[in-house]
């Protein structure tokens, strides 16, 4: 896509200034986060932890 008299920067940029493609661009739909996390997920991440303070609760010990 590279223009013999300019770079590829700028070409992107006339590109994304279009009108068809600021239009096409404006119409998709936005991304979102989850703000909660799955439940299997979650399970396992408790399972990490628990086994992780029992390994520095064994080292603790001596």
């Amino acid at each position: 896509m590279r223009q013999k008299d300019g770079s590829t920067a700028d070409e992107l940029s006339r590109q994304f200034r279009h009108a068809d493609n600021t239009r096409f661009l404006r119409r998709l739909p936005g991304f979102e986060l989850e703000r909660e996390l799955p439940e299997e997920l979650l399970e396992l991440l408790s399972e990490l932890q628990e086994a992780e303070n029992a390994r520095v609760n064994r080292a603790w010990r001596g």
